[in-house]
């Protein structure tokens, strides 16, 4: 992610910084933070919970909630670390999505559709469902997830090759009434991933002491497939 988006500077408050971080997101469509953008997120988390309980500032009561629930099953707790809702996932988003009302929008009509698609299957919201229901829901969307990643592959070497080009105008990839809920999916992962390996627990996970060699430090493609592994719902 550009630094001129993430980076806060001496003349910016700190809800100037917030802002700039959060439009930097969908600016720059997801990309993870710098760890000084993030870690900045994070000491905005630690000042609102000195002042008190946090009290989510874009989400409603229900989406709090799934939200809450949401990191947990994404990264959960093992043996030897805590969980993503232990480091504070959940307000870390919620921050960044009270700065962007696009981002928000994202997750509200993530949330909506998650809902829907659960009382279809289930005759319940995502929160009060069971855990093997949550569950499953979440392995259809990563199964949906390989399924399209699949076929947008197959697609482009259709387009590469001459057979072909009298059909260039139609498409292989297959319709799928997941799709809404994959995209998502996916900006709560990168969020949630990018969220736990920024803070003090996510660092001690990754045995990483100190961010002074590493002060442009993006969360690197080995601790994503590291978080994904770990996580029941990795993408690959």
């Amino acid at each position: 992610m550009s630094e001129e988006l993430v980076q806060p500077c001496a003349r910016t408050t700190r809800r100037d910084a917030l802002r700039n971080i959060a439009f930097g997101l969908t600016t720059l469509g997801g990309g993870s933070l710098t760890v000084e953008a993030a870690q900045h997120v994070h000491s905005a988390v630690a000042a609102e919970r000195a002042a008190g309980p946090y009290r989510p500032k874009a989400f409603s009561e229900q989406q709090w909630v799934t939200l809450r629930r949401l990191v947990e099953l994404i990264v959960p707790a093992d043996a030897v670390s805590p969980s993503a809702l232990d480091a504070g996932a959940p307000e870390f988003i919620d921050l960044l999505a009270s700065q962007n009302p696009e981002l928000a929008r994202i997750y509200y009509g993530g949330f909506a559709w998650l809902d829907a698609e659960m009382r279809r299957r289930y005759g319940k919201p995502f929160a009060s469902a069971k855990t093997e229901q949550q569950v499953a829901m979440l392995d259809a969307l990563v199964e949906a997830e390989r399924l399209l990643e699949r076929h947008s592959a197959e697609e482009a070497i259709y387009r590469r090759g001459g057979t072909y080009k009298m059909f260039s105008r139609y498409t292989t990839q297959p319709g799928t009434p997941l799709a809404a809920g994959v995209r998502f999916f996916d900006w709560v992962r990168k969020m949630t991933v990018d969220a736990y390996y920024t803070s003090a627990v996510g660092i001690r996970d990754l045995g990483f002491v100190g961010n002074t060699v590493l002060s442009k430090y993006e969360v690197p493609v080995e601790v994503v497939e590291y978080a994904l592994k770990r996580s029941p719902f990795g993408a690959r």
